[in-house]
């Protein structure tokens, strides 16, 4: 059975290490991986990694950069995706590729700028719309002037093969079907039986009574019986007596049943007159005649057996065991002891990894 996981709440508080932006500043910790840094003047906070101090640490709020002057490839202390705003000219860059010492910032183009190059895609269409035709043994066309993909339809010209499902084509130089037509039986030459891989071993076999040959049904559908072996059948036979075996009229292998006895026999030999020529089936023999003092369909109960030094289980019995032995046990000495909270244990609350 799995085990089960019991929740409990713990009537705690947690406060987060917290200070003014000034004291944060003057100390310039290092904060441990994934601790919280609170400052609560600014109510700006700091996430730590274990080796960065505090002043080298991005505020969380830090989504974009605001100066008077466009950045330069010296700004590599950023993340990628970084945005920087231009307040002077109003212009937005991107962080798209850094190095530990440079940087690569390109520009965001405004709504009016993407404007201008929307219609300088309008003006790359060609000036004079074209047509393009193919010729041949296929036609088509479509007009064309850059704004758009053109699609060409074509059209096979008719190669004077008609229509229809055939088996024989004949084909110019330029692999084109001129003519199609059926086979005829003039077109397939004559195969040997090797060359066919799918006929079956039976189709290399004759007819007939020989090694190797197949045997042909008659007009029943049955197969003669000139080719079938004699078979003998068993047949059991019941008797009342070592006479009545002696005097049946039976052959090798017919069972001889007798209820004097209870005992079976084989006929191993012809005559069934001779006794000796009779064979005796062997069966179990059973030992037992009675259990604890009864028989036929025996069921015992604990009534029926006495207790001695090994007592009987009854739930009286198996609840005193059980407190009396619990109450004398440690927790600790438990399977799951290690899970069991204490009051002497010291609680550490641990975020853990990622």
């Amino acid at each position: 059975m799995a085990n089960e996981t019991t929740e409990r709440v713990l009537e705690s508080r947690i406060q987060l290490r917290n200070d003014t932006a000034a004291n944060w500043a003057a100390a310039n910790p290092v904060l441990l991986k994934g601790e919280i840094g609170i400052e609560l003047d600014t109510r700006k906070i700091k996430v730590g990694d274990g080796t960065t101090d505090w002043e080298s640490l991005k505020y969380l709020s830090d989504d974009i950069v605001l100066s008077e002057t466009n950045p330069t490839d010296s700004d590599a202390q950023y993340d990628l995706g970084e945005l920087w705003l231009n307040q002077a000219d109003g212009k937005i860059y991107i962080l798209i590729a850094k190095t530990d010492t440079a940087a690569v910032w390109t520009r965001i183009a405004t709504a009016d700028e993407l404007a201008v190059v929307a219609e300088a895609e309008t003006a790359q269409r060609l000036k004079t719309p074209r047509k393009i035709e193919i010729s041949g043994d296929a036609e088509g066309s479509a007009d064309f002037d850059g704004s758009e993909d053109a699609n060409i339809e074509i059209v096979l010209k008719n190669s004077g093969a008609t229509e229809g499902t055939f088996t024989k084509f004949t084909i110019n130089e330029k692999g084109l079907v001129i003519k199609s037509e059926l086979l005829t039986a003039e077109d397939i030459p004559e195969l040997t039986l090797a060359k066919i891989t799918d006929a079956g071993t039976a189709a290399a076999r004759n007819v007939g009574s020989k090694a190797g040959d197949l045997l042909e049904l008659g007009a029943g559908g049955k197969i003669d019986k000139k080719y079938l072996p004699p078979i003998a059948i068993t047949e059991p036979f019941a008797v009342s007596s070592e006479e009545e075996m002696l005097a049946l009229n039976c052959q090798k292998g017919d069972v001889a049943i007798r209820s004097d006895e209870s005992k079976s026999y084989i006929l191993k030999t012809v005559p069934a007159s001779k006794l000796e020529n009779w064979l005796e089936l062997q069966s179990p023999d059973c030992k037992i005649n009675s259990v604890n003092g009864k028989i036929g369909a025996v069921v015992l109960t604990t009534a029926d057996i006495e207790e001695k030094d090994n007592l009987y289980f009854t739930e009286d019995r198996a609840k005193a065991s059980f407190a009396d032995n619990f109450a004398q046990t440690s927790s600790t000495d438990l399977t799951d002891g290690e899970t069991i909270l204490h009051a002497t244990d010291t609680i550490i609350l641990n975020g853990g990894n990622a």
